[in-house]
């Protein structure tokens, strides 16, 4: 019997059928823009941009409510419930991220004009300007699509009689961020974390499957060249990887990272008492309205343990003392456990 796994390539490679053929009509289109009237001439092409990515919206919404379906029926889980409309999900803006300002669809692709202006007037050529513009175009478009494959699916999953979770699948090749969410079990209502070029897809499950390079992230990690782990996770992050570290400690504490005035390169990431390295620590209250404690000492990041260490006996133990070595290794849900063809029968 074919599983979910399958069934989600098959998806997806048909997702990247549609929107390649989308890209290529929105090229030919960005090729006719008059460079010496660009705004002008982009608006008078915004009708056929929307025309397009509505209707490769609608095939992809079409194709994610029948993928959910088998997915579902291949796992034996219930799939009973209410319809689903994949022309609900054609025509739509959805926002690049979560705090971006609400467009309807043609004003989200009529912004690729206004970032080849500001490029030119920034210094740029004007091929490179026009390059920037297009690559704009296409993300938005590629975002546009596989959001409406994604929500159709969501709808599919969360309006069962009894709805089933979630589990984060990767698309190789695929960012630091993303890897870490690998294999990850999310209820059906969580919404789906993603950054603007994010191409990852969700598995109906009723529990978390990670068993392949695309659902689990040290099988990922495992499955790139040092060059590019060191690529994707920094030098000093792949190294901490390779050595033992937890991968979700070490990409989220990249994002808290910063440099003191001292010169060490320390986090502010799982530093409070909810973090698991700031758990281990010693707090302090803090002020005003943050409303948890933090640790007195300053967490170092992997680099300036790396700088520090003398031997790779010192940088593992400093690994450990600073939250990257866990207890519990090298596990794909963490040191601490919390919660091509389509399949619409027409392509």
């Amino acid at each position: 019997m074919v599983s979910a796994l399958d069934l989600a390539n098959v998806h997806y490679e048909y997702g990247k059928v549609l929107q390649a053929q989308a890209a290529g009509k929105l090229l030919a289109l960005w090729r006719g823009v008059d460079r010496r009237h660009i705004l002008a001439s982009w608006t008078e092409a915004l009708p056929e941009a929307v025309r397009i990515v509505t209707a490769t919206q609608l095939a992809a919404a079409e194709d994610g409510t029948g993928y959910m379906a088998a997915a579902l029926a291949a796992q034996r889980l219930d799939t009973r419930g209410p319809q689903a409309v994949p022309a609900a999900f054609a025509g739509v803006a959805y926002p690049l991220t979560p705090d971006a300002p609400a467009f309807d669809l043609a004003g989200t692709l009529s912004a690729p004009a206004f970032t080849a202006l500001r490029g030119i007037r920034g210094g740029l050529t004007l091929d490179r300007a026009m390059g920037g513009g297009l690559n704009d175009l296409l993300l938005r478009s590629q975002m546009q699509i596989a959001d409406a494959a994604r929500n159709s699916g969501a709808v599919v999953m969360a309006s069962r009689d009894r709805p089933a979770g979630w589990v984060r699948m990767l698309n190789p090749p695929s960012c630091s961020r993303c890897t870490v969410l690998a294999g990850k079990w999310f209820k059906y209502n969580q919404g789906f974390a993603r950054h603007p070029g994010c191409d990852c897809r969700h598995i109906p499950s009723a529990e978390s499957a990670a068993e392949d390079v695309t659902t689990d992230p040290y099988e990922y990690f495992g499955s790139l060249p040092h060059a590019e782990q060191d690529r994707v996770f920094t030098k000093a992050g792949a190294k901490a990887i390779r050595d033992g570290a937890d991968i979700s400690q070490v990409v989220n504490a990249r994002q808290g990272m910063y440099t003191t005035a001292g010169g060490s390169q320390v986090t502010r990431e799982g530093v409070t008492r909810r973090g698991y390295w700031g758990s281990q620590q010693v707090t302090r209250d803090r002020k005003g309205s943050e409303r948890y404690g933090v640790s007195v000492r300053q967490r170092m990041m992997p680099e300036e343990i790396y700088k520090r260490a003398k031997t790779p006996e010192r940088a593992k133990a400093l690994l450990e003392e600073y939250g990257y070595i866990t207890p519990a290794g090298q596990v794909p849900d963490g040191p601490v456990v919390g919660g091509a063809r389509g399949f619409s029968g027409r392509y």
